[in-house]
């Protein structure tokens, strides 16, 4: 079967929960084309309306370290500052990072 949307990305991945967004993070140990050791946290909008097979970025910030895991969740503050929820992402060095999607997008 034939995949309906892409994303040409060495990623860890999570969807939004309530939302038409994919967050991206720059995977440990993976090598991009470029040879690149740089890594991000990108936010993807899921659009299955548009035809075309590449979803669109439209969020992305630089991270301090590439990512083992990546999970994006409901808040529960009821707070619209945080309306799209929060993504989190354990970090090769250990760390574990909070971001604010609606900071980025």
């Amino acid at each position: 079967m034939a995949s309906i949307k892409s994303v040409n990305r060495s990623a860890s991945v999570a969807l939004a929960p309530d939302s038409p967004y994919m967050a991206a993070g720059t995977m440990a140990g993976a090598v991009d084309l470029s040879f690149s050791s740089s890594a991000s946290l990108e936010i993807f909008k899921l659009d299955f309306q548009s035809e075309d097979r590449d979803l669109p970025v439209v969020g992305e910030c630089q991270s301090s370290e590439r990512f083992n895991r990546l999970a994006w969740g409901r808040n529960g503050s009821g707070s619209d500052a945080y309306g799209l929820g929060l993504i989190a992402g354990g970090l090769v060095d250990g760390n574990i990072n909070i971001w604010n999607p609606l900071s980025l997008i």
